[in-house]
């Protein structure tokens, strides 16, 4: 007599083979993912050190002082609301909330290594930020041209620049690492966007308010961004370990005959 379905031998067989094909391809991935962050980090370094190399001795100074005199005359009545408003999202207060909700949040899924990356990430960009503020001790735009309060004296590079890139673009990549369903990877995909976007705008606001020259905010991102892959970097080689240790479980079992 002919006998259609498998065996329970032949279907735990091409379970296995399937899991293990799904392991080695999220392994090549996440692979793949920190070698593009790696190259990030390193491209976004070196634009930063060029910046520092030209801001430090004042070789920007002409230029700049002649974007920010083009931005103030130009400025208008919708811009002069909205550009401070964005400015004092991107603030210490505003970033610090965010940060401790989704670190709170990470936690509450007991998401611990991406707590620690999260935590390692956002306090890293503060050391590095105050360091290099300290260092190049640049001054800001005349207080004259100021829209709103300042916190510092010191403007290279844009802390609120680096502080948001960091915080909306780790966040992005933390939610993508977690997204398993289609909807949720819908949702993460968007989610992207939406953490390239609003850095940019911070950026741009604190030009068009004159808290910064405009090679502050480039320094800021380029820091920002150099630092975020280099934390990416080393949370996909934390999630490759976890992948490996997980294939060599699965590899250790064996169906009992």
């Amino acid at each position: 007599m002919s006998i259609n379905s498998a065996s329970p031998s032949s279907s735990s067989s091409s379970a296995r083979t399937s899991s293990s094909v799904r392991t080695s391809s999220r392994a090549l991935a996440i692979r793949a993912a920190r070698q593009t962050f790696a190259w990030a980090s390193g491209v976004s370094g070196v634009i930063f050190l060029i910046l520092l190399a030209l801001v430090w001795p004042g070789l920007t100074r002409g230029w700049d002082a002649g974007i920010t005199a083009a931005v103030v005359a130009h400025r208008n009545g919708v811009l002069n609301v909205v550009a401070p408003a964005l400015s004092k999202l991107g603030g210490t207060a505003i970033v610090l909330v965010l940060a401790v909700v989704g670190l709170a949040l990470l936690a509450w899924k007991k998401k611990w290594l991406q707590v620690k990356i999260f935590f390692a990430a956002l306090a890293g960009d503060v050391i590095i930020v105050t360091a290099f503020k300290r260092l190049v001790s640049r001054p800001r735009p005349d207080a004259s041209l100021w829209l709103g309060h300042v916190e510092d004296q010191q403007s290279f590079p844009s802390g609120h620049s680096a502080n948001n890139t960091v915080l909306w673009l780790m966040l992005a990549i933390i939610i993508s690492t977690m997204a398993k369903s289609e909807v949720e990877r819908a949702w993460a995909r968007a989610f992207n966007v939406v953490a390239v976007i609003i850095p940019l705008l911070i950026g741009l606001s604190r030009i068009y308010v004159a808290h910064h020259w405009t090679t502050d905010v480039l320094g800021g991102w380029a820091l920002g961004f150099a630092w975020t892959a280099f934390c990416a970097w080393v949370y996909f080689g934390q999630l490759a370990q976890l992948q490996a240790r997980v294939g060599a479980g699965r590899g250790a079992i064996r169906p009992k005959n």
